[in-house]
Parts: structure tokens; C-alpha cells; sequence
């Protein structure tokens, strides 16, 4: 009977890892550690971890775990032209993957030893053991203003709308895609966009994000034919979400590529301007203006949201400030309070300058006229005497 079955399938394996985006990355490490074990030894990798449990249940011996471990590790970290993967438009060769990506493969990879496999190893030891490659630390590459006004010049409305609307307030594609006419408030100043807990990627509490007044004139008019609950970038079942992030990431690409932005990054040679690109641009702008802290808070990293919840309500205000900066075809006056401080001082060192000045002459004349009455009265004297 089911109940008394010890093992869990790799089916139920990955209905356990929670939300359905995690479950989609599971199941795709699981497909390359297949891709991997088809390729190397004409077995499926669950056929093959639970061969080694099995052995190891017999002698203790965990090195072969390891051993396979790492040999995963090499092939993953290179091109296999002979292996097709199915995109959605078409088929590819399998690529070398980035060390973060690895790095996330073998996560997945080591609760399926321990899960379905049921291997019990030391953590300790396994960190020990397996040799992850090193990741390079970068940073994400932020879209010029000009970049994004060739690729704005270059899209329909409706994509012209959405890539303004990741610029200024940071979302990722998924996030962008789950907006609703009425999640703006057109009221405000700036205008601002609600985005419900649930349509975040953290489900952080930093719900609310603001668009610039060149955004709002182009959401406005983008959409003045929809209805408040509609969704504005798409009219299919959010359940197809996934994919349609998908299609959205390819024609990007296909922009991408008809303009010739096609720079990759030396270490793992993917393209540096993607759709995250539009978020990345929206940090370095705020960052430049308020610093890390706050930038990576307005955005929506985690680690960042205690320091953007304490200056919640600063926030309409610093916006205001960096819109100039965020807005790609109209540009507007902006002084912010410490440069009119700085002019106001300059000010009044001139008008004090020119009272020090007026003092000075006056003190001198007053010199001037004491010295002529005493010259006056000694000419009186030497009349008298003569």
C-alpha cells in the first residue's frame, strides 16, 4: 500500500519544494543531473543515486557520492554541443552554466540524495568534499538612458509601457506582468503603483513603488481602454504566467539583437542586457542619488527592507527628487534642499561681502570728514594770527 512505501518519488520530490517557481528550478536541476547520468552511463539520475544508496548501505562508503558529485560538477561547468535542450521557440545546444547556477543545482541535488535516495551524510563533510566552482561577483549591468531610448523607440506601445514602468520602479518581469490599471493611483504625487504582497517575489512588505510623470502620461494613455481589474499586459489565465514571462524575455532578445546589444560578460558569457537590465538601471539611479541601502530596499531585496521601511515615508519625496534622473525623453528643473541651502549661504556671503564693504567706506569718510574740520579749524587759527 502506498502509505507503507518508505520512498518518495521525484514526482512528489518536487510538488515538496513549495512555491511553483522553485518546483520549475528543481525540476530543471533534476533534468540536467539526467541530461548528465543519460549521457555518461545510459541511466536516469534517480536509477543511479539510488544505486549508490544502495551500495553505500552495504559498506559505508560515501567517497563514490562525492566522486559523482563532483564529476557532475566538471560537466556542468562545460559546452556539450551533442546535447539539445527545448526552448521555447527552438532547440539549443547545452551550455556551460555560471557558478551561482551550479551552485543552485547541487542544492537541489543534495536533498534528492537525502530525500529520495535516502542518504544520510554530514553536512559538514559535504561542503567539505564536493568543490563547487568559485562565482564571480558582479554587477548586474545597468541600461544607459540612451540604450533605453533606442530600445523604446524601437517596441510597440504596450511593450513601451511595460519597459517604462520597470525602469522606474525596479519589478521584475514577473511582478511587471501582474500589474492592474487600478493598482495606480493617478491622484498622487508622484504617481504611485501598488503592488499586493502576493505578486511579489519575496512577498516583502514594500508594496508600494513610483513612476515618473513621463510613465504616467504613456500608462495613461496606453490605458485608457481597459478596465480597473484587468490586467495590463496580458489576457490569458495567470497560470500561463511563467510562460509568458518567457515570450516576453524572447522578444526582448529579438530587440536586443535587431540593435545590436549584444555584449556579453567575460565569465560566464551571458548577454549583460537582459530584461532585469531595465532593474538594475533603477537601483544604480537611486543608489547614485541615496546610496545601497536604500536603493536595494525600494527594489525589493530582503535584506534591505528594514532601512526602506524606516524611511517609508520619505520615500514619494526622494523620488521626486531622482525623477529628472529616471525619465528618458523630458527633463525637469530639480534642486534639491541642500543645493538651494548651498546657494542661499553663497548669498548671503556676497551680501554680507558688500556690508563689510559699505562699513568700510563709511568709516573712511567719516575719517575723510574729521580730518577736514581739523584742517578747517587750524586754517581758522593761522587767519586769525595773520
Amino acid at each position: 500500500m502506498d502509505y507503507l512505501d518508505g520512498k518518495i518519488t521525484k514526482e512528489e520530490f518536487i510538488r515538496t519544494r513549495g512555491v511553483e517557481n522553485t518546483q520549475r528550478s528543481c525540476r530543471n536541476s533534476l533534468r540536467m543531473l539526467d541530461k548528465y547520468t543519460q549521457s555518461t552511463y545510459q541511466k536516469t539520475g534517480e536509477q543511479v543515486v539510488l544505486e549508490i544508496a544502495n551500495e553505500i548501505s552495504k559498506d559505508g562508503k560515501y567517497d563514490r557520492l562525492f566522486r559523482f558529485t563532483n564529476n557532475f560538477v566538471q560537466w556542468l561547468l562545460q559546452d556539450h554541443n551533442d546535447i539539445t535542450i527545448k526552448k521555447r521557440m527552438h532547440d539549443e545546444p547545452l551550455r556551460r552554466h555560471a557558478p551561482k547556477t551550479i551552485e543552485t543545482i547541487i542544492t537541489y541535488i543534495k536533498s534528492f540524495y537525502e530525500e529520495v535516495g535516502q542518504i544520510e551524510f554530514s553536512e559538514r563533510k559535504f561542503k567539505r568534499m564536493v568543490k563547487l566552482p568559485k562565482h564571480v561577483k558582479y554587477e548586474p549591468y545597468p541600461l544607459s538612458r540612451d540604450e533605453i531610448k533606442l530600445i523604446l523607440d524601437r517596441v510597440m506601445p504596450k511593450r513601451k509601457a511595460l519597459y517604462m514602468i520597470m525602469k522606474d520602479t525596479g519589478l521584475r518581469i514577473r511582478e511587471a506582468m501582474l500589474i492592474k490599471k487600478v493598482d495606480f493611483n493617478f491622484n498622487s504625487t508622484p504617481v504611485s503603483l501598488n503592488i499586493p504582497p502576493n505578486n511579489d517575489k519575496t512577498n516583502s512588505t514594500n508594496e508600494t513603488r513610483y513612476i515618473t510623470r513621463e510613465t504616467a502620461g504613456v500608462i495613461e494613455a496606453y490605458a485608457s481602454n481597459k478596465n480597473d481589474e484587468e490586467y495590463l499586459f496580458f489576457n490569458r489565465s495567470v497560470e500561463n504566467i511563467i510562460n509568458i514571462c518567457q515570450n516576453e524575455s524572447v522578444l526582448f532578445n529579438r530587440t536586443r539583437n535587431q540593435l545590436g546589444l549584444t555584449v556579453r560578460y567575460e565569465h560566464n558569457n551571458r548577454h549583460k542586457i537582459t530584461l532585469h537590465s531595465f532593474r538594475a538601471f533603477c537601483a544604480t539611479t537611486l543608489a547614485d542619488k541615496f546610496g545601497e541601502e536604500f536603493a536595494h530596499g525600494y527594489i525589493g531585496h530582503s535584506k534591505y527592507l528594514g532601512q526602506y521601511i524606516r524611511n517609508k515615508k520619505k520615500v514619494p519625496e526622494k523620488f521626486l527628487s531622482v525623477e529628472n534622473e529616471l525619465m528618458i525623453y523630458h527633463h525637469v528643473e530639480v534642486v534639491d534642499e541642500t543645493e538651494r541651502v548651498r546657494e542661499l549661504e553663497l548669498k548671503m556671503q556676497t551680501q554680507q561681502q558688500t556690508v563689510n564693504e559699505l562699513i568700510k567706506a563709511l568709516s573712511d569718510l567719516q575719517k575723510e570728514k574729521e580730518l577736514y574740520h581739523k584742517t578747517e579749524l587750524e586754517l581758522q587759527k593761522l587767519n586769525k594770527t595773520t
